[in-house]
């Protein structure tokens, strides 16, 4: 069986993992255990972080996207807890970037590991809704509208322009497996409102969906906007 690599992006949450005390993981864990999920690790590191004294928001928003990419990974592999904890244990055994382990601290980081990994709690299911969120061909990434004035003129340049038009164009960005990329859509005033009607109707349809789901006592996620 191929051998793990820590990736760069998550190197820092091992560490904090590794090096944290006993006190910080019991935090984290009953932190965890009371926070909702959220489609955003930021919102739910900022409610996780309002409850452990040790690290801050950035610390404890690494330490959740180590997590997160240890559910993701066991899903992806459908191996049992333990085969997970042991590839990554022995997978930061051989970093050279992440702390050395003594036979005990090798025993006690794999202890943290199975807690984090077999609560199953508010971790699995926000590692689900990203997933989900995420598991499209193109995600829409960011848009911008651009206003330009079109003049119009006759056969006479020296009169100047006889008339102008509006032509707002829409820039939308979006990613998939090959990169980012983006395009462009001429709009009119009629569009532009046919554009809105179309968003104003999907806004309610999920308003709607929420109200229902909140009858069946369902939890939604959405973008928290922690403060």
């Amino acid at each position: 069986m191929t051998e793990l690599e820590i990736p760069e992006k998550y190197k820092p949450g091992f560490k904090q993992l590794v090096t944290v005390d006993a006190r910080t993981v019991d935090e984290l864990i009953d932190a965890l255990r009371q926070a909702p999920p959220s489609l955003l690790i930021e919102d739910l590191a900022s409610i996780v972080a309002s409850q452990v004294e040790a690290l801050t928001v950035e610390e404890v928003e690494d330490l959740i996207e180590a997590l997160i990419s240890l559910y993701n990974l066991r899903d992806y592999l459908e191996v049992p807890t333990n085969k997970i904890v042991e590839r990554i244990s022995q997978a930061v055994q051989n970093d050279e970037d992440l702390p050395n382990l003594s036979g005990r601290e090798k025993q006690e980081f794999e202890r943290r590991l199975a807690a984090f990994l077999e609560f199953d709690g508010v971790l699995s299911v926000t590692s689900k809704a990203i997933n989900v969120m995420r598991d499209h061909e193109r995600i829409f990434t960011g848009s911008r509208v651009l206003t330009d004035m079109r003049p119009i003129f006759e056969r006479d340049l020296e009169k100047g322009p006889a008339a102008v038009v509006i032509v707002h164009m829409l820039k939308i960005e979006y990613a998939d497996l090959e990169g980012t990329h983006e395009f462009f859509v001429a709009l009119d005033s009629i569009d532009l409102e046919e554009l809105r009607q179309q968003l104003d109707r999907a806004d309610q349809k999920g308003k709607s969906i929420k109200l229902m789901l909140g009858r069946a006592n369902i939890p939604y996620l959405n973008y928290l906007n922690v403060e």
